[in-house]
């Protein structure tokens, strides 16, 4: 809980400053990649999103000033009157001059959380999951792989690309000769940032455990995982739910638990339990700690 805490005070004394989101992820001792995930889901908002309403609430007692909206604006981090006029209105219902105008009136203000064991509980109330913990050893994957956007990020494409990369590893699952079991995986690892497109985009592969590389059938590729400790939950329902899942592992388990992330890929492990079509589906997601 105190990395995140970390950041979110670190973003409050610097809050109208040009922050870049390493320097904010360096509070919280966390890698970029992960560091977004946690903070959105402890927070319930983007880093992005939590800076820009701060500030705009913020602005509220600048406009009690006589102070010129343009300065105002630009002050909030805004590069004009008019973005700043549209973000207050789609924030607050109001425009800065009518509020200026009415400015007593009670508004809505995005005040700073702090993150504590009652405020999580809160946040994920029902939900009480407590993992196993696994070591395992180096394997290797063969499989289809794409970038995508994590499912945590505001522009996650996630629900678009894994379903139909999913799709067509099924049709060519067959062509990998001698898979060591039956299990599918879904694995999601990070990328280079000169290999990124987004700051929040990583790699997913549709895959299957080998023995060795072998052959690899045109169009798949292979990676080897290493070893390591992973937190193993259990997701349980539909498989559309499972950002619940993500956003509680990252956002109430893990800053609760005292253990950190390692920078390593996320697995899925879709066995016998799982099935796509029903709402009592289950499979198993394992998280990188240590």
């Amino acid at each position: 809980m105190d990395q995140i805490q970390n950041a979110i005070d670190f973003i409050e004394t610097h809050l109208h400053d040009n922050l870049s989101l390493d320097e904010i992820a360096k509070q919280a001792n966390f890698s970029r990649w992960h560091f977004q995930m946690v903070f959105n889901s402890a927070v319930g908002e983007t880093v992005k999103d939590y800076i820009r309403k701060r500030r705009l609430s913020e602005s509220l007692e600048d406009l009690k000033t006589d102070k010129r909206i343009i300065d105002i604006a630009l002050r909030a981090g805004f590069e004009s009157q008019e973005a700043y006029t549209r973000a207050f209105k789609n924030f607050f219902a109001i425009t800065p001059g009518d509020y200026r105008k009415t400015g007593s009136k009670a508004h809505s203000i995005f005040s700073k959380p702090k993150i504590t064991m009652g405020y999580l509980d809160h946040l994920y109330k029902g939900f009480n999951m407590q993992p196993v913990f696994k070591t395992c050893e180096e394997f290797i994957v063969i499989g289809l792989g794409s970038p995508m956007i994590s499912i945590l990020s505001p522009e996650k494409n996630n629900h678009i690309v894994v379903p139909r990369l999913w799709r067509q590893f099924q049709r060519r699952k067959a062509e990998i000769k001698e898979p060591v079991n039956q299990n599918s995986y879904g694995i999601c690892m990070p990328l280079a940032q000169n290999e990124k497109k987004s700051p929040d985009e990583c790699y997913y592969m549709a895959c299957v455990k080998v023995s060795d590389v072998g052959e690899i059938p045109s169009g798949m590729v292979s990676k080897v995982i290493p070893a390591g400790e992973y937190a193993v939950f259990t997701h349980k329902g539909a498989l559309e739910k499972v950002d619940f899942t993500m956003n509680y592992i990252y956002g109430s388990w893990l800053p609760k638990s005292g253990k950190k992330l390692r920078m390593a890929a996320d697995l899925e492990v879709y066995d016998h339990r799982f099935d796509p079509e029903s709402d009592n589906s289950e499979f198993d997601i394992y998280i990188p700690v240590e």
